[in-house]
């Protein structure tokens, strides 16, 4: 069998005109004018359009080479779940260089049924359409030792940033989620705790909590508040959905924080594998506005994009399954 790669992800408008479609797409239903007016201005915030397509051809560059590298060369392809190039477009590209074996590997690095369903379903009718192709799910990105080294070695420079960070807390978030997505025990939040938890030991830090305790200002929330220094789990980009969402937002925990001893905080966004509107938009623009209007400190330390040892991680795992 010949076997190709097919690299998730969400998508992402590839310019202002495309905004519309996009969130068509997304929402499955048109914008209001005013979503639409709000949501264009903010990817105008960010230079008028989406990053995420761009950086997902970086990735399958270098995961090709690393490939190669591991002696497993194989086509990587992109393939978006909510923009072109298509999910579908994808598999058809790779069907038509000859592949009847398809590895996929996802950007979004923790299981949830709202991402990780929504590319299964798009592969599953894109196979019924075309036909003639098998295919296999790489294991989450999140699971492999370099994502979590990545993270700790980003924290740990973005701590460096601030010359006196000794009060300087650690938030680690991620996007939120309806609640009524989830059940008990659900693996995507046990998969972000777990990621936190292995990068606050990295850094010298205590374990964390494994149940929402007060930690800081009356705040449910998972972490710790122990020497050498505070961090908790926050979740931010919460939709327009009604109903309750996980929690606590990164807004609540600005606000405790500002009524705190502490000077202000590092935001390492853990649930993220590439800059897209919620890194780019919502921390570096509206949580670090948030922050230093109640005169915090705030850096937000870098996500892991075409990170090479991560990259090379991917490749190997995918050598294993080839």
């Amino acid at each position: 069998m010949t076997t190709g790669v097919l690299l998730c992800g969400y998508g992402g408008p590839d310019s202002l005109e495309a905004v519309g479609p996009f969130m068509k797409n997304l929402m499955g239903f048109e914008p209001s004018p005013e979503l639409l007016a709000r949501v264009t201005r903010r990817y105008l915030a960010i230079g008028g359009s989406s990053p995420l397509t761009g950086i997902a051809m970086e990735i399958a560059s270098e995961l090709e080479k690393a490939l190669v590298e591991v002696k497993c060369p194989m086509p990587v392809v992109i393939g978006m779940a909510y923009w072109d190039p298509f999910i579908a477009d994808g598999l058809a590209a790779l069907k038509a260089r000859g592949c009847d074996r398809v590895i996929a590997v996802t950007l979004s690095p923790f299981e949830s049924k709202i991402a990780h369903g929504k590319y299964r379903k798009a592969i599953d009718e894109a196979v019924a359409e075309l036909g003639g192709l098998e295919l296999v799910e790489a294991p989450l990105v999140s699971e492999l030792d370099e994502f979590s080294g990545f993270f700790a070695a980003s924290a740990a420079s973005a701590l460096s940033e601030i010359e006196q960070n000794d009060d300087i807390v650690l938030i680690f978030s991620a996007h939120s989620l309806p609640e009524s997505d989830l059940v008990e025990g659900d693996p995507y939040v046990a998969g972000l705790l777990r990621t936190a938890n292995l990068v606050a030991v990295k850094l010298g830090l205590a374990e964390g909590l494994v149940a929402p305790s007060q930690l800081i200002g009356g705040v449910e929330t998972l972490g710790s508040n122990l020497p050498p220094r505070p961090w908790f789990m926050v979740y931010q980009s919460k939709g327009n959905r009604p109903g309750a969402w996980l929690g606590p937002d990164i807004d609540d925990i600005i606000d405790a924080l500002a009524s705190s001893a502490a000077r202000g905080l590092v935001v390492v966004p853990i649930g993220f594998m590439t800059d897209h509107m919620e890194t780019l938009y919502d921390l570096d623009i509206v949580a670090a506005g948030r922050a230093l209007d109640a005169d915090l400190e705030f850096v937000r330390a870098a996500v892991p994009n075409s990170y090479p040892p991560l990259v090379k991680a991917i490749a190997s795992k995918i050598a294993e399954l080839a």
